[in-house]
Protein backbone atom coordinates (compact mmCIF):
# COMPACT_ATOMS: atom_id res chain seq x y z
CA UNK A 1 0.00 0.00 0.00
CA UNK A 2 1.74 3.66 -0.93
CA UNK A 3 2.25 5.29 2.36
CA UNK A 4 0.87 8.81 0.97
CA UNK A 5 1.48 10.65 4.06
CA UNK A 6 5.26 10.07 4.66
CA UNK A 7 6.84 9.08 0.82
CA UNK A 8 9.72 11.26 -0.02
CA UNK A 9 9.05 13.44 2.71
CA UNK A 10 13.30 13.28 3.16
CA UNK A 11 13.80 12.76 -0.84
CA UNK A 12 15.81 15.91 -2.13
CA UNK A 13 14.77 17.32 -5.25
CA UNK A 14 15.58 19.23 -8.06
CA UNK A 15 14.00 20.54 -11.60
CA UNK A 16 15.35 16.98 -12.98
CA UNK A 17 14.08 15.17 -9.85
CA UNK A 18 10.19 15.63 -9.97
CA UNK A 19 8.98 15.26 -6.31
CA UNK A 20 7.07 12.17 -6.45
CA UNK A 21 3.68 11.59 -5.06
CA UNK A 22 1.79 8.94 -5.36
CA UNK A 23 -1.83 7.55 -5.03
CA UNK A 24 -3.93 4.65 -5.12
CA UNK A 25 -7.50 6.51 -6.23
CA UNK A 26 -11.63 4.43 -6.62
CA UNK A 27 -13.55 6.27 -8.53
CA UNK A 28 -17.29 6.15 -7.63
CA UNK A 29 -20.37 7.40 -9.07
CA UNK A 30 -23.07 6.38 -10.59
CA UNK A 31 -23.44 5.81 -14.45
CA UNK A 32 -24.30 9.17 -15.54
CA UNK A 33 -21.79 11.10 -13.19
CA UNK A 34 -19.03 11.50 -16.35
CA UNK A 35 -16.93 9.13 -15.00
CA UNK A 36 -16.22 7.76 -18.51
CA UNK A 37 -15.86 11.34 -19.77
CA UNK A 38 -14.01 12.55 -16.90
CA UNK A 39 -11.15 9.88 -17.56
CA UNK A 40 -11.52 10.08 -21.47
CA UNK A 41 -10.45 14.04 -21.34
CA UNK A 42 -7.55 13.53 -18.31
CA UNK A 43 -5.86 10.81 -20.37
CA UNK A 44 -6.19 12.64 -23.81
CA UNK A 45 -5.62 16.26 -22.23
CA UNK A 46 -6.91 18.00 -25.44
CA UNK A 47 -5.54 21.70 -26.59
CA UNK A 48 -3.95 22.37 -23.01
CA UNK A 49 -3.26 25.98 -22.18
CA UNK A 50 0.02 27.05 -22.58
CA UNK A 51 -0.31 28.77 -19.18
CA UNK A 52 -1.78 25.40 -17.40
CA UNK A 53 0.74 24.34 -14.46
CA UNK A 54 0.12 20.54 -16.04
CA UNK A 55 3.46 20.06 -18.10
CA UNK A 56 2.33 16.34 -19.07
CA UNK A 57 -0.06 13.46 -19.09
CA UNK A 58 1.14 9.91 -19.61
CA UNK A 59 -0.27 6.71 -19.82
CA UNK A 60 1.22 4.00 -18.38
CA UNK A 61 -0.76 1.11 -18.70
CA UNK A 62 -3.03 -0.74 -21.68
CA UNK A 63 -6.61 0.28 -20.10
CA UNK A 64 -5.38 3.99 -20.04
CA UNK A 65 -4.31 3.73 -24.17
CA UNK A 66 -7.32 2.13 -25.07
CA UNK A 67 -8.72 5.18 -23.23
CA UNK A 68 -6.71 7.61 -24.84
CA UNK A 69 -7.26 6.00 -28.66
CA UNK A 70 -10.92 6.33 -27.76
CA UNK A 71 -11.15 9.83 -26.23
CA UNK A 72 -11.67 11.43 -29.01
CA UNK A 73 -14.84 9.30 -30.22
CA UNK A 74 -15.69 9.26 -26.82
CA UNK A 75 -15.69 13.07 -26.52
CA UNK A 76 -16.69 14.06 -29.84
CA UNK A 77 -19.81 11.47 -30.81
CA UNK A 78 -20.82 11.26 -27.05
CA UNK A 79 -19.69 7.23 -27.12
CA UNK A 80 -19.58 5.46 -24.06
CA UNK A 81 -16.79 3.09 -23.48
CA UNK A 82 -18.89 -0.50 -22.82
CA UNK A 83 -20.17 -0.08 -19.35
CA UNK A 84 -18.00 -1.90 -16.28
CA UNK A 85 -20.14 -4.69 -14.91
CA UNK A 86 -20.35 -4.65 -11.34
CA UNK A 87 -20.48 -8.49 -12.01
CA UNK A 88 -16.89 -8.14 -12.99
CA UNK A 89 -13.84 -9.60 -10.32
CA UNK A 90 -12.16 -6.12 -8.57
CA UNK A 91 -8.91 -7.48 -10.82
CA UNK A 92 -10.05 -7.29 -13.75
CA UNK A 93 -11.99 -4.06 -13.80
CA UNK A 94 -10.11 -1.49 -15.85
CA UNK A 95 -7.66 0.52 -14.00
CA UNK A 96 -6.28 3.70 -15.55
CA UNK A 97 -2.81 4.45 -14.94
CA UNK A 98 -1.24 8.16 -15.01
CA UNK A 99 1.56 9.82 -14.76
CA UNK A 100 1.20 13.69 -14.35
CA UNK A 101 3.71 16.26 -14.04
CA UNK A 102 3.27 19.59 -12.71
CA UNK A 103 5.73 22.46 -14.21
CA UNK A 104 8.51 23.87 -12.60
CA UNK A 105 7.62 26.04 -8.95
CA UNK A 106 8.74 26.30 -5.90
CA UNK A 107 8.84 23.68 -3.38
CA UNK A 108 5.26 22.73 -2.70
CA UNK A 109 5.90 23.00 0.92
CA UNK A 110 8.45 25.38 1.80
CA UNK A 111 8.24 28.03 -1.06
CA UNK A 112 10.43 30.37 1.23
CA UNK A 113 13.17 27.61 2.22
CA UNK A 114 13.99 26.41 -1.05
CA UNK A 115 13.83 28.98 -4.00
CA UNK A 116 14.76 26.12 -7.13
CA UNK A 117 11.39 25.68 -9.10
CA UNK A 118 10.27 21.63 -8.81
CA UNK A 119 8.79 19.34 -10.96
CA UNK A 120 5.67 17.64 -8.84
CA UNK A 121 4.77 13.71 -10.63
CA UNK A 122 1.62 12.68 -9.63
CA UNK A 123 2.16 9.02 -10.12
CA UNK A 124 -1.77 7.35 -9.74
CA UNK A 125 -3.93 4.10 -10.18
CA UNK A 126 -7.87 4.53 -11.03
CA UNK A 127 -10.04 1.63 -11.08
CA UNK A 128 -13.89 2.80 -12.56
CA UNK A 129 -16.46 0.80 -10.57
CA UNK A 130 -19.80 0.07 -12.17
CA UNK A 131 -22.08 2.77 -12.13
CA UNK A 132 -24.94 0.74 -10.66
CA UNK A 133 -22.25 0.26 -7.59
CA UNK A 134 -24.09 2.96 -5.31
CA UNK A 135 -27.46 1.69 -6.10
CA UNK A 136 -26.38 -1.89 -5.36
CA UNK A 137 -24.96 -1.01 -1.96
CA UNK A 138 -28.73 0.05 -1.19
CA UNK A 139 -30.21 -3.26 -2.60
CA UNK A 140 -28.00 -6.08 -2.30
CA UNK A 141 -26.66 -6.84 1.22
CA UNK A 142 -23.97 -8.78 1.70
CA UNK A 143 -23.03 -9.83 -1.99
CA UNK A 144 -19.82 -11.13 -2.03
CA UNK A 145 -18.49 -8.78 -5.45
CA UNK A 146 -19.56 -5.93 -3.37
CA UNK A 147 -18.04 -6.76 -0.50
CA UNK A 148 -14.58 -7.56 -2.94
CA UNK A 149 -15.33 -3.42 -3.97
CA UNK A 150 -15.47 -2.16 -0.43
CA UNK A 151 -12.10 -4.40 0.41
CA UNK A 152 -10.40 -2.84 -2.69
CA UNK A 153 -11.21 0.84 -1.50
CA UNK A 154 -9.91 0.02 1.55
CA UNK A 155 -6.71 -0.37 0.04
CA UNK A 156 -7.02 2.56 -1.82
CA UNK A 157 -5.16 5.98 -0.47
CA UNK A 158 -8.06 8.11 -2.01
CA UNK A 159 -11.59 7.85 -3.07
CA UNK A 160 -13.03 9.99 -5.82
CA UNK A 161 -16.68 10.75 -5.55
CA UNK A 162 -18.48 12.09 -8.77
CA UNK A 163 -21.52 13.67 -9.16
CA UNK A 164 -22.95 14.93 -12.45
CA UNK A 165 -23.53 18.59 -10.96
CA UNK A 166 -26.98 19.04 -12.44
CA UNK A 167 -28.43 16.10 -10.70
CA UNK A 168 -29.17 17.68 -7.61
CA UNK A 169 -32.75 15.67 -7.40
CA UNK A 170 -30.66 12.60 -6.71
CA UNK A 171 -29.14 14.45 -3.91
CA UNK A 172 -30.90 12.32 -0.97
CA UNK A 173 -29.96 9.03 -3.50
CA UNK A 174 -26.22 9.84 -3.22
CA UNK A 175 -26.49 10.42 0.75
CA UNK A 176 -28.12 7.02 1.14
CA UNK A 177 -25.70 5.40 -1.19
CA UNK A 178 -22.62 7.20 0.67
CA UNK A 179 -24.07 6.43 4.46
CA UNK A 180 -23.91 2.55 3.71
CA UNK A 181 -20.54 3.33 1.86
CA UNK A 182 -18.97 4.65 4.73
CA UNK A 183 -20.29 2.80 7.19
CA UNK A 184 -19.17 -0.34 4.91
CA UNK A 185 -15.91 0.97 4.47
CA UNK A 186 -15.67 1.64 8.34
CA UNK A 187 -16.42 -2.16 9.02
CA UNK A 188 -13.96 -3.52 6.23
CA UNK A 189 -11.19 -1.36 7.33
CA UNK A 190 -10.03 -3.47 10.60
CA UNK A 191 -6.52 -0.86 10.84
CA UNK A 192 -9.39 2.46 11.22
CA UNK A 193 -6.96 4.39 8.70
CA UNK A 194 -7.84 7.76 7.78
CA UNK A 195 -8.10 8.58 3.89
CA UNK A 196 -9.37 11.65 2.11
CA UNK A 197 -12.48 11.60 -0.06
CA UNK A 198 -13.03 14.19 -2.98
CA UNK A 199 -16.91 15.27 -3.75
CA UNK A 200 -16.09 15.73 -7.42
CA UNK A 201 -19.17 18.03 -9.54
CA UNK A 202 -18.86 16.93 -12.83
CA UNK A 203 -20.23 18.91 -16.16
CA UNK A 204 -19.71 22.50 -15.09
CA UNK A 205 -19.92 23.71 -18.59
CA UNK A 206 -23.22 24.18 -17.66
CA UNK A 207 -24.04 27.53 -17.23
CA UNK A 208 -25.84 27.42 -13.59
CA UNK A 209 -22.66 25.55 -12.33
CA UNK A 210 -19.96 27.16 -14.41
CA UNK A 211 -20.77 30.97 -12.47
CA UNK A 212 -20.09 28.92 -9.22
CA UNK A 213 -16.76 26.99 -9.89
CA UNK A 214 -14.60 28.62 -7.98
CA UNK A 215 -16.43 27.94 -4.90
CA UNK A 216 -16.83 24.12 -5.09
CA UNK A 217 -17.92 23.60 -1.08
CA UNK A 218 -20.78 26.00 -1.14
CA UNK A 219 -22.07 24.73 -4.45
CA UNK A 220 -22.02 21.41 -2.94
CA UNK A 221 -23.95 22.48 0.41
CA UNK A 222 -26.16 24.37 -1.68
CA UNK A 223 -26.60 21.41 -4.44
CA UNK A 224 -26.23 18.31 -2.78
CA UNK A 225 -27.09 19.40 1.20
CA UNK A 226 -27.87 16.07 2.29
CA UNK A 227 -24.65 14.26 0.93
CA UNK A 228 -22.46 17.50 1.62
CA UNK A 229 -23.96 17.17 5.51
CA UNK A 230 -23.08 13.36 5.70
CA UNK A 231 -19.77 14.21 4.12
CA UNK A 232 -18.94 16.83 7.01
CA UNK A 233 -20.26 14.54 9.33
CA UNK A 234 -17.99 11.63 8.52
CA UNK A 235 -15.15 14.43 8.68
CA UNK A 236 -16.23 15.28 11.93
CA UNK A 237 -16.17 12.44 13.49
CA UNK A 238 -12.48 11.15 12.24
CA UNK A 239 -13.17 8.96 9.30
CA UNK A 240 -10.76 11.00 7.47
CA UNK A 241 -10.13 14.36 5.36
CA UNK A 242 -13.45 15.86 2.85
CA UNK A 243 -12.89 18.17 0.28
CA UNK A 244 -14.80 19.13 -2.40
CA UNK A 245 -14.06 20.36 -6.43
CA UNK A 246 -15.40 21.10 -9.79
CA UNK A 247 -14.34 19.69 -13.55
CA UNK A 248 -15.70 20.31 -16.87
CA UNK A 249 -14.41 17.67 -19.71
CA UNK A 250 -15.18 20.06 -22.33
CA UNK A 251 -14.84 23.30 -20.71
CA UNK A 252 -16.69 26.74 -22.07
CA UNK A 253 -16.30 28.69 -25.05
CA UNK A 254 -15.82 32.34 -24.64
CA UNK A 255 -14.68 34.48 -21.90
CA UNK A 256 -16.97 37.38 -21.28
CA UNK A 257 -19.96 35.57 -22.09
CA UNK A 258 -19.23 32.18 -21.95
CA UNK A 259 -21.73 28.95 -23.13
CA UNK A 260 -20.67 25.24 -23.07
CA UNK A 261 -18.42 23.76 -25.35
CA UNK A 262 -20.99 20.90 -25.11
CA UNK A 263 -24.13 19.92 -27.40
CA UNK A 264 -26.89 17.95 -24.73
CA UNK A 265 -27.83 15.10 -25.98
CA UNK A 266 -30.53 14.55 -22.80
CA UNK A 267 -31.07 16.25 -19.44
CA UNK A 268 -33.74 14.52 -16.72
CA UNK A 269 -33.75 13.86 -13.69
CA UNK A 270 -30.58 11.95 -13.49
CA UNK A 271 -28.12 14.90 -15.14
CA UNK A 272 -26.86 15.76 -18.48
CA UNK A 273 -25.69 13.99 -20.93
CA UNK A 274 -23.51 15.70 -24.16
CA UNK A 275 -20.94 15.64 -26.49
CA UNK A 276 -18.23 17.87 -27.78
CA UNK A 277 -19.02 21.10 -29.40
CA UNK A 278 -15.80 22.50 -31.19
CA UNK A 279 -12.90 19.79 -30.69
CA UNK A 280 -10.43 22.72 -31.93
CA UNK A 281 -11.38 24.50 -28.38
CA UNK A 282 -12.01 21.99 -26.18
CA UNK A 283 -10.51 23.03 -23.08
CA UNK A 284 -11.34 20.94 -19.89
CA UNK A 285 -11.29 22.46 -16.60
CA UNK A 286 -10.59 21.82 -12.62
CA UNK A 287 -9.63 17.97 -13.81
CA UNK A 288 -6.26 17.59 -12.05
CA UNK A 289 -7.08 19.51 -8.98
CA UNK A 290 -8.54 16.80 -7.13
CA UNK A 291 -5.71 14.30 -7.85
CA UNK A 292 -3.24 16.45 -6.71
CA UNK A 293 -5.81 16.83 -3.34
CA UNK A 294 -6.13 13.13 -2.71
CA UNK A 295 -2.01 13.04 -3.21
CA UNK A 296 -0.67 15.63 -1.16
CA UNK A 297 -3.66 16.68 1.25
CA UNK A 298 -2.89 20.52 -0.14
CA UNK A 299 -4.95 22.72 -2.99
CA UNK A 300 -2.65 23.83 -5.08
CA UNK A 301 -3.94 27.10 -6.48
CA UNK A 302 -3.13 27.28 -9.95
CA UNK A 303 -5.09 23.88 -11.18
CA UNK A 304 -7.97 25.52 -9.38
CA UNK A 305 -7.94 28.14 -11.62
CA UNK A 306 -9.51 28.13 -15.58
Amino acid sequence: MVDWFNQNKSTKSSVTEPIDRSGVIRVIGDRNSGKTAYMASLAYWPNANASSPVQTVTPLNDDTNQLVDNAQNILEQGLQLEPTDLNTSVDDIRDYTLSIVLKGQFSWKTPKVNLQPQLVRLNISCKDYAGEFFSDLLHRNGDALLGDYLEDCVRATGIMFLADGTSHQKDSQYSSGLDKFLIALDRTDISSSQRRIAFVMTKCEQSELWVNRHEPRELAQARFPQTFRKLQAWQQTGGGQVDYFTTSAFGVLGSKYPEPNSVRIKRDRGGTSSCIKDPKRWRPFGLVAPIYWLCTGERHKELDKD
